[in-house]
């Protein structure tokens, strides 16, 4: 089974473009794409698929020569948050201009393109044979708008946003839950003899304390790497994050999740001398969820709280699968590798049943959470072959189909029958697999929260 997860997470990655694909996309602009006015514009207006983030965002205004013409601050249309408007304040004559632009929804990832339009001569009088011809008529047809080159977008920023960097975080947060279901719900159910509770939950909280570790640094990471898309960022880089954090709807996210994080380590730092503790870290990973959607495409949803909402119950939900069977695989059974004779079986019976009634629960939510999400996000059933973000969601519904077989092999062979002294070593050895299968779906995960949305 280990080399079948194996071989199925290989295929995935094989078979998987690790792409950033861009999310706030141009919609319509004024002067058009490719267009032709009569006249210079007193303005520029740029209208987006999300809400763009003012701090993110940056215009530039090009001849055909590439000397740029000076423009005045940008500033969100009145009573239009999806545009973006910069008045002209330089002086333009008839030619080819490129407009060049930079920008981020809430969910923090960054866009950058240009397009052209032309400006003609005046109309003039009838008796006039024609009107002036543009500045260079062998470049006046404006070819498609072609994406910028990598460079507008700093290699840092790529790094804290990369798939592989985001599976890594999710990795870390699904566990930090995992773990508080574990300790409040599992053990609980369990029943276990004092000292076997007493060394299982000593254990968990180690592991929550190196992945909280691992998920504080991944997030201080990325608002370093958000930083980057500041204008004229330059290289001071704390006030860069200090400004990401305060004046942007993804640094508020951002913030909600620090906070989590400060409050889960506080609750896990007493966690040892009362079960409060294990309450308060609680608390604090519900936070980050929550900041995790403000960050991600439930912020730039245009039903904001029920997308939230719906992603916070996901990975809730997901932690308490997957999360809680790493949690089970390194803390609980270990902690119960102690106890001789028939104590042992019985105790690893127990356990793995309590956390199979809480898995079953968690899938159900997974599952109701996802085809909630689903349903916001994708406009047509088609969408899951015909769109991008569609057809990664498609590949990781195939492996979570994966993971739920596992799932039904333990409730057949390791749940239901009474234990023996080899049903340890195959639960162990298929929840390896799902455990791997699930990392696979993670990177699923990790790619859909790089994909640009499905256009309406």
């Amino acid at each position: 089974m280990r080399a079948l997860a194996g071989l199925l997470a290989a295929l995935a990655v094989i078979g998987t473009p690790a792409l950033l694909y861009a999310h706030a996309r141009l919609v319509r602009s004024t002067p058009s794409v490719d267009g032709r006015v009569t006249a210079p514009p007193t303005a520029l207006s740029l209208w987006f698929s999300e809400r763009p983030e003012l701090r993110f965002t940056m215009i530039q205004l090009l001849d055909s020569t590439g000397t740029a013409v000076t423009l005045g601050p940008v500033a969100i249309i009145q009573g239009d948050s999806m545009g973006v408007t910069v008045p002209v304040t330089g002086t333009m004559s008839p030619g080819r201009y490129s407009v060049v632009w930079k920008t981020a929804a809430a969910d923090g990832h960054a866009t950058s393109n240009k397009f052209y339009f032309v400006v003609t001569a005046a109309p003039v009088p009838v008796a006039v044979p024609a009107p002036a011809a543009p500045e260079n008529p062998a470049t006046a047809q404006a070819p498609t708008a072609q994406p910028l080159p990598n460079s507008v977008v700093s290699p840092s920023y790529y790094a804290g946003f990369s798939p592989e960097f985001r599976w890594a975080e999710l990795v870390a947060l699904l566990v930090v839950v995992g773990v508080i279901v574990f300790r409040l719900f599992i053990l609980r159910e369990a029943a276990l003899s004092a000292d076997v509770t007493r060394d299982a939950a000593d254990r968990a909280r180690r592991l929550a304390n190196a992945v909280l570790f691992l998920f504080a640094v991944a997030t201080l990471w990325r608002l370093a790497a958000q930083s980057d898309l500041l204008p004229n960022a330059g290289s001071a880089r704390f006030a860069s994050m200090y400004v990401v954090a305060r004046d942007t709807r993804w640094g508020h996210g951002w913030l909600v999740s620090g906070v989590g994080v400060a409050i889960a380590a506080i609750g896990l730092l007493i966690s040892s001398e009362s079960l409060v503790g294990w309450i308060v870290a609680g608390v604090g990973v519900v936070a980050i969820s929550v900041g995790e959607a403000l960050t991600g495409h439930a912020a730039a949803s245009q039903h904001v709280a029920l997308a939230i909402s719906l992603d916070v119950s996901h990975v809730l939900s997901a932690g308490g699968w997957l999360g809680a069977l790493v949690t089970v695989v390194m803390c609980g059974l270990p902690a119960t590798a102690k106890l001789g004779g028939t104590a042992q079986p019985s105790a690893g019976r127990k356990l793995v049943r309590a956390y199979h009634n809480a898995a079953v629960q968690c899938v159900t939510l997974v599952i109701l959470s996802a085809i909630g999400a689903s349903w916001l996000r994708l406009n047509t059933f088609s969408d899951l072959w015909t769109t991008p973000y569609g057809s990664m969601l498609f590949r990781k519904i195939i492996f979570v189909l994966f993971a739920l077989g596992f799932g039904l092999y333990h409730w057949r062979s390791v749940v239901t029958p009474e234990w023996d002294d080899d049903t340890r070593f195959r639960f162990q050895r298929s929840a390896s697999g799902e455990l791997l299968v699930g990392a696979v779906i993670l990177a699923f995960t990790a790619l859909l929260v790089a994909t640009a949305l499905p256009t309406t």
